[in-house]
């Protein structure tokens, strides 16, 4: 009896072994899974929507986004573009100077040079901040990386975040390069309603400019028009590669800001455990706090650029209304439907971004006034007290003494109507 009860013994044994590994193996394979999960989903955030379009456009421009150095540039195709551009400035400028009283040139040549200038603005900012602005890329997507893996419902609203970027900077992209084929097609538009309205042929450039030589002899023309469809190309480009970059920052610091707002939301009181409770807050407060940072150190180093962005495109409103008002219902005026459009959805997103970042910052007291407090220990609460004065403070972008937004955004579009209605007054007095 006794040998059978050492053998009942043994088998006992060797199933509860059994079972221990099995147990063992599947929470080995559940680790796994979870792993696999985890890192598919941040590989597919990377792959789907994290910079995509701006990775692209820095990419047009010879420059690789994700390197703070210029190892892996097409640094041949940076300076042909820069440089081409820039030196189009001088035909721009003396063609200003030349028809100074003709103000529909004047105002062809001026939206051009403004353009230009802009964009040798964006890019002495990329230069100049480019490793800042690659430490923030990494910073920002290690940040929503850690937080998809600690809570694992970030990871809607990250991609909710960035897919709305990527559709509004994919939309940007397309009416930006419209804009720049029909200034390569305006030309020939020109010349064939010339040739058939007067049978003269009168060779048309994009751009006015007056030149050292003549553009009407076909030797010259040819090169001066590709010269002028790069520098269409590097202000459109350069443009597009730092404009969007603005987008896709302050989308995922809103990405932050809403993940902070859910967990402070869902945080669980644990009246047995106070101190982890608290210490679940600070974690909170302090993913908020890193938001908070890294909007202010945007607002340092992008304020140069959203100050040039609102005041040039309020000029280019105003010439290249003008000469929409002044050529309408000509086919040519679609030239300048695109480029008002553009600038106007430019100018829009600018002011739509820094009211998203404001409102998303201070959206953080009414998660607080939302989460379970009346329910936390008194030192969590007492902490609450101190994350609602904060709030009350909200982050937000600046072009040094003014902000960008809605507001912002009406008022530039109500002045540059009716300095267009001025320049029409100008004109229609000098005809006369």
């Amino acid at each position: 009896m006794g040998v059978a009860l050492f053998e009942v013994q043994a088998v006992n044994e060797q199933h509860q072994g059994q079972m221990c590994s099995h147990a063992h193996f599947n929470l080995s394979i559940n680790r796994k899974a979870t792993a696999a999960k985890q890192g598919s989903t941040i590989d597919s955030m990377d792959e789907a929507y994290f910079l995509r379009v701006q990775v692209l456009a820095f990419r047009l421009m010879g420059f690789d986004l994700w390197n703070n150095n210029s190892s892996k540039d097409r640094p041949q195709i940076s300076f042909l573009v820069i440089g081409t551009m820039g030196a189009f400035l001088g035909p721009l400028f003396f063609a200003i100077k030349f028809y100074i009283k003709n103000v529909s040139i004047m105002s062809d040549a001026m939206g051009s040079f403004l353009a230009i200038l802009l964009t040798l603005v964006k890019y002495g900012v990329f230069i100049y901040y480019r490793g800042d602005f690659v430490e923030l890329i990494y910073r920002i997507r290690g940040i929503l990386e850690r937080e998809i893996v600690a809570w694992p419902q970030a990871a809607q609203i990250v991609e909710t975040e960035n897919r709305s970027d990527q559709a509004l900077s994919l939309t940007y992209m397309r009416c930006f390069f419209a804009a720049c084929l029909f200034a390569g097609i305006k030309p020939i538009v020109i010349m064939v309603t010339t040739k058939l309205r007067t049978g003269e042929t009168y060779l048309e450039l994009p751009h006015s400019g007056v030149y050292p030589w003549s553009d009407q002899a076909i030797l010259y023309y040819a090169p001066t028009y590709i010269w002028n469809l790069l520098a269409s190309y590097g202000a459109v480009t350069m443009s597009l590669a730092m404009d969007t970059l603005l987008f896709a920052f302050t989308y995922n610091v809103c990405a932050l800001f809403k993940i902070a707002q859910h967990r402070i939301r869902h945080l669980q009181p644990m009246e047995q455990e106070p101190r982890q409770e608290l210490q679940q807050l600070i974690d909170v407060l302090r993913l908020h706090q890193t938001g908070l940072m890294i909007a202010t150190q945007l607002g340092r180093s992008l304020r140069p650029l959203v100050f040039m962005q609102f005041f040039v495109t309020a000029l280019q409103l105003c010439f290249l209304g003008f000469q929409l008002a002044d050529l309408f219902p000509s086919p040519v005026c679609v030239y300048f439907i695109f480029f008002v459009s553009s600038l106007l959805i430019a100018l829009f997103i600018y002011s739509h971004c820094g009211e998203n970042m404001k409102q998303a910052s201070a959206d953080f007291a009414i998660a607080v006034y939302d989460s379970n407090w009346v329910e936390f220990a008194p030192a969590t609460r007492r902490a609450l007290i101190v994350t609602i004065m904060r709030a009350q403070r909200p982050c937000q972008l600046k072009g040094y003494f003014f902000e960008p937004n809605m507001a912002t955004f009406s008022a530039v579009v109500r002045s540059a109507i009716s300095y267009v209605m001025m320049l029409r007054s100008f004109n229609a007095t000098g005809q006369a």
